[in-house]
């Protein structure tokens, strides 16, 4: 499979737990021809709250994650090419910041958001979407495969009414007045759900038949059990 670039949406609980051992991968491991680019994207900043359930230090408070996070990894994998886009994705800049060819780890905490990529990754040719979230001891990962504007897995809203028709606002349209307590998460859980987006990557690079991919894998960690299931597109659009 190739790749054009990677991006990781949101770099709080999932996506933080994923970016060093992601950069290891690709620096160590992953044999390109071309230099590949790792944009870590987040428009939000380090709050006391994460400190137990995100990669963060008390250094890092009110600093932007995404910042923060390039400074980590550039001390330790300087050969890489890493860049920061410190905002939230929206409809407006989605297509500056995404393009053909990319692999998105989206490890964002909101459907809105969500439903902004699966609607703008149906525009485009090539596109390898890698998407967790979790609650407290349970959670899931999508994945979405187009290739050659063929798409082998469904879309992230097609299994997903929650994401077709989001409820819950994205963060740039939240105001200070209208945050709302987080959820309770477990550290735990936030690594386990980025470590089945990590494998399944290895998994895609290392296929024999793209199509034979699975289409999402759910897991919970007090029952100790991960099942992926096949997740094939319902309609062409």
């Amino acid at each position: 499979m190739e790749i054009k670039g990677v991006k990781i949406l949101g770099v709080g609980g999932i996506g933080g737990a994923l970016a060093a051992p992601l950069c290891r991968y690709l620096q160590y491991t992953v044999n390109s021809d071309e230099p590949i680019t790792i944009t870590l994207i987040d428009g939000d900043k380090y709050e006391r709250k994460n400190l137990d359930r995100q990669n963060c230090a008390w250094g890092d408070l009110n600093t932007n994650k995404a910042q923060a996070e390039l400074e980590k990894l550039q001390a330790e994998f300087g050969t890489l090419d890493i860049e920061v886009y410190p905002s939230y994705i929206t409809p407006m800049n989605i297509d500056s910041v995404i393009k053909d060819g990319d692999v998105v780890f989206c490890g964002v905490d909101n459907h809105k958001t969500r439903k902004v990529l699966a609607d703008y990754a149906k525009t485009l040719d090539n596109i390898v979407i890698i998407s967790g979230g979790n609650e407290m001891t349970d959670g899931g990962v999508q994945i979405f495969i187009k290739k050659d504007g063929k798409r082998i897995t469904a879309n992230l809203d097609e299994y997903h009414p929650e994401i077709a028709d989001p409820k819950d606002k994205s963060p740039d349209e939240v105001g200070c007045a209208e945050m709302a307590p987080s959820a309770p998460q477990l550290y735990f859980m936030n690594m386990q759900v980025a470590v089945i987006m990590l494998t399944t990557f290895h998994n895609l690079l290392n296929i024999e038949d793209i199509t034979q991919m699975y289409g999402e894998v759910y897991t919970d960690i007090k029952e100790q059990r991960t099942a992926p299931t096949m997740r094939y597109p319902l309609a062409e659009t």
